[in-house]
């Protein structure tokens, strides 16, 4: 999917009506759908949608680690990827008063370069690894701290 000039995309929080096309076509795991119902239930879950139509991405911002902001998920649809969706979907987190903490904190698998090249865009800094997840697949945690 090339993203052209007339594309529209636009961010907004998640309903419970987003669950079933976020689970159809863009994250399938087993766990997901509770997940999701959680998230969108305390208003934790945000979409990417493109001409306002399509969910392409999603991302989950809660206050579950040690009372800070921590970005739990974020997927965006294999066809939309490295178009700039995950950068969208950040910048609309950070530059929103979303997140109500001084430090925003993340983390991705060692393996998903993608993700670690976006969070060095993003200034975010590498603050410690997690074992035993993933097997074979570390956890990278990151942070960046914000004006509040």
């Amino acid at each position: 999917m090339e993203i052209s000039e007339k594309t529209i995309f636009s961010c907004r929080l998640a309903t419970i009506n987003d669950i079933d096309q976020i689970c159809n076509s863009i994250d399938d795991r087993d766990f997901i759908r509770s997940f999701l119902e959680r998230s969108v239930a305390s208003s934790y879950c945000h979409v990417a949608i493109w001409n306002d139509k399509l969910i392409v991405g999603y991302v989950v911002l809660d206050y579950s680690f040690y009372a800070n902001a921590f970005i739990s998920m974020l997927l965006v649809h294999p066809l939309y990827r490295r178009q700039g969706v995950g950068l969208m979907l950040m910048n609309y987190l950070e530059e929103r008063t979303l997140i109500t903490t001084k430090k925003l904190f993340t983390s991705t698998n060692l393996s998903n370069l993608a993700m670690q090249s976006l969070l060095a865009k993003l200034k975010y800094q590498l603050t410690g690894v997690i074992h035993n997840l993933d097997d074979g697949d570390p956890e990278l945690i990151y942070y960046k701290v914000r004006c509040v």
